[in-house]
């Protein structure tokens, strides 16, 4: 009969740890999930910041691009130029 009372109350304790293991771990889970999302939502935002940032430059680089060649161009048709390249 003892021994009996001693088995119940080891599978209680055994059942009692093993929902407490269950608990952690889904708490756990829990937390590691809304880690990644948050560092995917800050990488998204970064990633979105650099693009435009991309962007902003392609059209300056462009723009410049553009202002030399017209200079070149004006420059090219002066004949104070014109001369000193003959």
């Amino acid at each position: 009969m003892e021994a009996q009372e001693h088995y119940e109350t080891l599978h209680k304790r055994i059942g009692a740890l093993r929902d407490e293991l269950y608990e952690e771990v889904a708490s756990s889970h829990k937390e590691i999930m809304k880690e990644i999302k948050e560092m995917k939502e800050e990488s998204k935002a970064h990633h979105e910041k650099m693009d435009k940032r991309l962007n902003e430059l392609e059209k300056w680089k462009w723009f410049v691009i553009g202002i030399a060649t017209a200079a070149g161009f004006v420059l090219a048709q002066l004949p104070v130029v014109q001369s000193l390249l003959s």
